[in-house]
């Protein structure tokens, strides 16, 4: 019967982490009927084999039975490719093996004992589970959406793991002699949990590194950013200067026409005097002083480009975003925006529309711009050809994820929406 609970919570142990780290939320929903189909056809399908055939006959083709039903109703779930889900797959399988394993060590010193065995691997699935969610989370989901290559050589560790643990007893304890393999089993417990030390290390770093790119990167912006709102207020202090000189020959001039009954001419003077004013102000789209920065760089960049620029920004004094990051949605989404605009041949159908409010303690960032041609997603993310290009959705995303937010990009009608709430 211990055995049986062991195996069970082992198969939910799994199943959650799967569907925790491949994010299958979005598509969940869509399909949710069609799942629980599949999965009760699956439960009906093992619990015949393992009335009719036995325990020893159901683990020995454990994998056929449950790891190979469990990867295909995740890699049609997820959005990642497969090669992603299958490398995610086999270290759920390995971690939630190894506790077999790891009991298999402790109940060594006990005699061998069965009872040692399973409490072990009963007292192991919570804490592991809440090291993956609050730790390991959050680099896997990074490294899934923003690396593409070497997936394949990580998953050979996974299931070359798998492979020999499956190899030493096919899932049945039975035939697992403890005294004759436990050094074996040691060894190969370490080796396994080193190879992911350096994994999960070379994940780390590579996040860093990409974090430490995207902040010079925007540094750069922002001061290229404070360069251009200077000079811009410099020169509106000069032509304010100007006016100001002027402005006692501007009032004899519409007294003159005031003083003829000329109401029409002053009329029409003083309208050419509030757009030239107009033109002299230095528009502020928000409060904070960093993110308003960034928003005045890339519209005037917008405007010079024939671009209509739209906004209605709401953004509170005090909020949990960090200037730096509202920085890398604004600054990546308005880039991104113009980038796409340009490409529209005509200047009339060239516009962004951006939106941000605060509401119920979330933040609500909207950017939407023209766009021609088509877009291509894979992942849930637009996708580009060009190189180097596509990395902005990504540190969209990224920033959104750090936050535990959610995000969207869509492409429909000629225009691209990306969406953050954090």
């Amino acid at each position: 019967m211990l055995d049986y609970i062991r195996s069970g919570l082992s198969f939910i142990f799994a199943i959650s982490v799967l569907y925790m780290l491949l994010d299958c939320k979005t598509k969940y929903k869509k399909y949710r009927y069609l799942v629980w189909g599949y999965v009760v056809v699956i439960m009906g399908v093992n619990i015949v084999v393992l009335s009719q055939y036995g325990y020893i006959f159901f683990m020995r083709y454990y994998p056929l039975l449950i790891h190979l039903p469990a990867f295909l109703v995740f890699a049609f779930l997820s959005e990642f490719r497969l090669i992603k889900v299958f490398f995610v797959h086999w270290t759920l399988v390995g971690i939630s093996t190894s506790f077999s394993m790891i009991g298999l060590i402790v109940s060594y010193f006990f005699d061998s004992s069965r009872e040692v065995l399973n409490l072990v691997s009963y007292v192991l699935y919570l804490p592991t589970w809440w090291i993956i969610y609050k730790h390991l989370r959050p680099v896997f989901l990074y490294m899934l959406r923003n690396t593409d290559k070497g997936w394949v050589a990580f998953s050979l560790i996974p299931l070359s793991y798998s492979i020999i643990l499956y190899s030493r007893g096919r899932y049945n304890l039975d035939e697992v002699d403890i005294y004759q393999v436990f050094w074996s089993a040691l060894f190969l417990s370490v080796l396994a949990f080193s190879a992911y030390y350096v994994v999960f290390r070379f994940f780390q770093q590579t996040r860093e590194q990409m974090k430490l790119q995207s902040e010079q990167n925007l540094l750069k912006i922002q001061v290229a950013a404070a360069q251009l709102h200077f000079l811009a207020l410099e020169e509106c202090q000069e032509k304010t200067t100007v006016y100001r000189h002027d402005m006692r020959h501007h009032l004899t001039l519409i007294d003159s026409y005031l003083a003829d009954n000329n109401k029409q001419l002053a009329q029409n003077y003083i309208a050419k005097l509030g757009k030239d004013l107009e033109g002299i102000q230095v528009e502020n789209y928000c409060n904070n002083y960093t993110v308003n920065l960034i928003l005045y760089s890339y519209v005037s960049e917008a405007k010079t480009q024939g671009i209509q620029v739209e906004t209605q920004i709401n953004l509170p004094d005090e909020n949990t975003v960090t200037d730096m990051d509202l920085c890398v949605i604004f600054g990546n989404g308005l880039e991104n925006a113009i980038h796409a605009c340009k490409r529209v041949p005509l200047e009339k159908d060239r516009f962004i529309r951006i939106q941000c409010k605060n509401k119920n303690g979330k933040l609500f960032i909207q950017i939407a711009n023209s766009y021609e041609g088509d877009v291509e997603f894979e992942e849930g993310m637009p996708i580009s050809k060009v190189e180097d290009h596509g990395l902005g959705t990504k540190s969209i995303a990224s920033v959104s994820e750090k936050y535990e937010g959610v995000y969207s990009f869509a492409a429909k009608d000629g225009v691209f929406t990306a969406s953050i709430i954090i």
